[in-house]
């Protein structure tokens, strides 16, 4: 998006080529909203993206209520679900197309921030007009700028360490195919919310995504505590999965598959120091149900935009960190309270507020998935649903039980 405005684009990549462009083993599978479809148009990606896809008609929420295990769906038609090496591949073949330079295995040694001078190991000095550090949750980029900047302290740029996970994909066959996937036509993420029954007291939590590209695949990602080493989890994943593969055998070789990582949530006071912005991962990382790789991309759609409004980058750099930054900064604490489960009240408040026609749905529930969206109406019009679900849920019973006082003594 950005091509046209400068001289050069360089790209560093921190992987290496073969494990960046890996095809084979587990990859995270993505939804993508209309907002990040309209990008990936606009970058000449969309049409070989979604070449591969799988129907994804919504949300399976399972939740254990008095030992019994109730459903509540979440549906959204016209949406998709794509793999993520997949998207990876058509968005590297697009950086090959435009001559755009990329580097693997770079190792970001030192920026200078007011000299425009970024140090990469092998590459030596490289002089910038914009660097954008979109380098991940373990930001190098981050590091730098948190050691650098005059008017925060390092310590104000963190990470909080919020579940590990582990994350592998089996075939969609039988027992399993029929309780994960939805059945005939094969669609549905299915979440549970709870721990396993059998061990109430160790951290348990299963995401599902029902995939049809390349073949009929059941996408799995365990989130679990920290004190649990991957051999427990193994032996949990064994109990919760066990009974709907046709063998251990299966589920072992799958199993082996897999990898394991850690949700951690980015603090960062600021997404800029001079002329680097920090933006997706590196600026406000948290733990995902969808919307992280879409705000993302909506982000970077709102800088293009409010770049090509100012006649000065750093006036646009300003005007990014102190509108979109402040919105994705507000956002991340909803993601934290999410992670520690803590969004109860606020989602029944605001799908309340919505069922009264008072509120949009909540970001839960498809929020980012309008047609229209854009970062900062829609976190205002999120902040405004907040506020209008807390006083319908406390204030519209205060107001009957006025009421019933009031018609008690007359």
């Amino acid at each position: 998006m950005l091509k046209d405005q400068f001289d050069d684009v360089v790209l560093l990549e921190r992987q290496a080529r073969e494990s960046f462009l890996k095809k084979h083993g587990f990859t995270f599978p993505i939804v993508f909203s209309p907002a990040a479809i309209k990008i990936l148009e606009k970058v000449g990606a969309w049409e070989a993206i979604r070449a591969e896809r799988s129907e994804f008609f919504g949300v399976v929420l399972h939740k254990k209520l008095v030992g019994k295990e109730f459903e509540f769906k979440s549906y959204e038609e016209g949406v998709y679900s794509h793999w993520r090496n997949h998207i990876v591949a058509c968005l590297y073949q697009r950086l090959i197309e435009e001559d755009i330079e990329i580097h693997f295995e770079a190792n970001m040694v030192d920026i200078d921030f007011q000299g425009n001078l970024c140090r990469e190991a092998k590459l030596g000095e490289l002089p910038f007009d914009l660097l954008l550090g979109a380098d991940g949750i373990n930001s190098q980029t981050r590091r730098l700028m948190a050691q650098a900047h005059p008017d925060f302290a390092e310590e104000d740029f963190t990470l909080t360490l919020l579940d590990n996970w582990y994350a592998y994909r089996l075939p969609a066959q039988g027992a399993l195919r029929e309780k994960f996937g939805g059945g005939d036509r094969f669609y549905a993420s299915n979440v549970f919310v709870d721990n396993l029954l059998e061990y109430p007291a160790e951290k348990f939590r299963v995401v599902t995504t029902s995939m049809k590209q390349p073949a009929e695949e059941i996408s799995i990602l365990i989130k679990h505590g920290a004190d649990l080493d991957l051999q427990r989890v193994k032996e949990l994943n064994k109990v919760f999965f066990g009974a709907f593969v046709d063998s251990q055998e299966t589920l072992q070789e799958a199993w082996e598959q897999g990898y394991a990582g850690k949700f951690e949530q980015v603090q960062a006071p600021t997404f800029r120091l001079h002329n680097v912005l920090l933006v997706g991962d590196a600026a406000h990382g948290f733990e995902s149900t969808g919307d992280l790789i879409n705000l993302g991309l909506a982000s970077i759609e709102s800088f293009f935009e409010i770049f090509n409004r100012h006649a000065s980058l750093a006036e646009a750099l300003k005007e990014y960190d102190e509108t979109v930054g402040d919105c994705l900064r507000y956002y991340a604490g909803f993601s934290l309270r999410r992670s520690q489960e803590k969004i109860g009240f606020e989602v029944a408040s605001i799908e309340f507020a919505s069922r009264l026609g008072l509120a949009n749905r909540h970001p839960t529930f498809f929020g980012i998935y309008v047609e229209d969206f854009e970062i900062r109406k829609y976190m205002r019009a999120y902040k405004r649903d907040v506020r209008t679900g807390r006083l319908l849920l406390i204030g519209l019973p205060t107001v009957l039980l006025s009421l019933a006082g009031w018609l008690w003594l007359q």
